[in-house]
């Protein structure tokens, strides 16, 4: 034998729970967020057994293994771009004037 719900009941099911700005917070916080991923566009450096070649990415920032080449060459961590900007990066290295040209000219020669 079913039985029969009360309408009240029925309609309380039905309404979606109203979230509370510290409900969309926590939310916020859950998802996974999206890891930088920058890409080396300078010349390919090997020094004390540390390397890097150009167009190589990295998944999470600067490499912390590198520390030795940053410490070396200042101007190396600007020609870390991120991924969706490498067009528009590529351009500015052949720019005069431009920051990511002016590291690159700091390198010549490396």
């Amino acid at each position: 034998m079913a039985t029969k719900k009360n309408p009240k009941e029925e309609e309380q099911s039905r309404v979606a729970p109203v979230l509370t700005e510290e409900d969309t917070e926590a939310q916020a916080t859950k998802t996974p967020s999206v890891q930088e991923q920058l890409i080396y566009i300078g010349p390919p450096i090997r020094k004390n057994g540390v390397g890097i070649r150009t167009n190589q990415v990295f998944i999470g920032g600067h490499p912390a293994y590198l520390e030795p080449l940053y410490t070396e060459y200042p101007h190396i961590k600007e020609l870390f771009v991120p991924v969706d900007k490498l067009q528009e990066s590529l351009k500015q290295i052949t720019q005069t004037g431009t920051a990511l040209n002016a590291a690159i000219l700091s390198l010549k020669g490396v």
